[in-house]
């Protein structure tokens, strides 16, 4: 076990945290995860975390020279591998007369690091970075662990409301992955139990606009028809996202990529919504961002009108309206999009990101169900398991949380 302070670039610094199977590099503007790589079967160390080809590597966008080029986005000018959206999930926008940041103020400002060590309970390491906006008056704290023997990238967010006023907000984890662990061949799984597509969009999309459907398998086109998502294509010069409302009798939430080719899984997990209480960010919805080459603007393409350089998929989940922001707080699939904290009020969400190597080959053609058991999450595929080692229910992470915020 092991965790150090690391530069990246010029006033770009960031945390980078070991164990004896993965590795995770965190950096402190946006809380970006930018790296969680592992041992391949094949005997190399493979990060499944996007790295754009567009990422910026100076102080920030409003320092470069080249700022129209990243549309003068922060969020866009750091963005990279798995990240935290807080309180708005959609393009920039102004609300109440406040202006809130492109992905929300969390992914687009700078994390101030806390403290960071080694946890005598568990053995494991860990990080403790915040985050304030004074113009909306609310505050972040995010844990960041690893335990022995898990490949699992464990975090804990709280948000405290410090104003006078109740806070409507979205709040989605997202993990972007990239190759070269991405790859025609993969395929996706989620607990979602229904779907919806997206809205008309300003890039290329091949799905029909805001249709609801129930399989992966069969997702409606534009020209009628259906294409099977759960399988990844080539590039194939289209953009989709789509979202998918988590039964409210699940006990355990999650999103997947398998690579077969690679007999590697990447798995996120969280408390499904049978086991969120009132103080619980509320983690209602799967969504897939795939971003195969539909758009054909820059920072994705190297001039207007050029060609996408961008070939990745976001897997996000949380409470949010597909990627329209809190300009429209209503419901999505009979699910609320947003969330509110009252004044004074923490709410708080547990996340485990896995990413490791499987031995049966055969979950490889995708798992029917994913399960909690006392060893970690297990995958079924009829008769064939795979066995995630993990604190599924974040025993650890909420001790520690416990000992280091002092929370009840």
């Amino acid at each position: 076990m092991d965790i150090r302070r690391l530069r990246i670039w010029e006033s770009r610094n960031a945390t980078i945290m070991t164990n004896d199977l993965i590795q995770v590099v965190i950096e402190d503007q946006g809380g970006m995860t930018l790296e969680l790589s592992t041992l391949t079967p094949q005997g190399g160390m493979v990060n499944a975390h996007l790295i754009p080809s567009y990422r910026g590597t100076g102080t920030s966008v409003h320092s470069d020279d080249n700022n129209l080029f990243w549309q003068n986005s922060a969020y866009l000018y750091q963005k990279a591998g798995s990240y935290f959206s807080f309180p708005n999930f959609g393009p920039e926008m102004v609300e109440e007369g406040q202006p809130q940041e492109q992905s929300g103020y969390t992914a687009s400002s700078y994390w101030m690091v806390d403290r960071y060590g080694t946890d005598p309970e568990y053995g494991g390491v860990w990080l403790l970075s915040s985050i304030r906006d004074k113009r909306h008056g609310w505050r972040a704290q995010k844990i960041d662990m690893l335990l022995p023997g898990h490949p699992v990238h464990y975090s804990a967010i709280f948000i405290t409301n410090e104003s006078i006023k109740t806070i409507t907000a979205n709040a989605v984890w997202n993990n972007e992955i990239g190759s070269p662990f991405l790859e025609a061949g993969c395929v996706i799984n989620a607990s979602a139990d229904s779907w919806i597509t997206g809205p008309p969009s300003i890039f290329n999309n091949r799905l029909a606009e805001d249709a609801v459907f129930n399989d992966l398998k069969k997702a409606p086109l534009k020209g009628g028809g259906t294409v099977d998502l759960s399988e990844i294509p080539q590039p194939i010069g289209r953009t989709d996202i789509i979202t998918g409302r988590i039964s409210k009798k699940a006990e355990l939430g999650y999103s997947s990529i398998i690579n077969p080719r690679m007999q590697m899984i990447y798995l996120t997990f969280f408390a499904g919504p049978q086991h969120q209480g009132e103080d619980s960010i509320p983690m209602n919805f799967n969504s897939f961002l795939f971003d195969f080459g539909g758009k054909n603007t820059t920072p994705w393409s190297l001039y207007e009108g050029g060609i996408s350089q961008q070939y990745s998929i976001n897997c996000a989940s949380g409470t949010h309206n597909l990627y329209r922001g809190l300009e429209k707080p209503d419901q999505l699939l009979d699910t609320d999009t947003t969330f509110t904290l009252e004044p004074g009020q923490t709410k708080h969400l547990f996340y485990g990101t896995a990413f490791a190597p499987y031995d049966n080959a055969r979950i490889g053609g995708n798992f029917f169900s994913a399960e909690q058991h006392e060893q970690g999450i297990v995958l079924k595929r009829t008769k064939s398991t795979a066995t995630i080692s993990a604190d599924s229910n974040f025993e650890a992470l909420k001790g520690l949380a416990k000992r280091v915020l002092h929370t009840d």
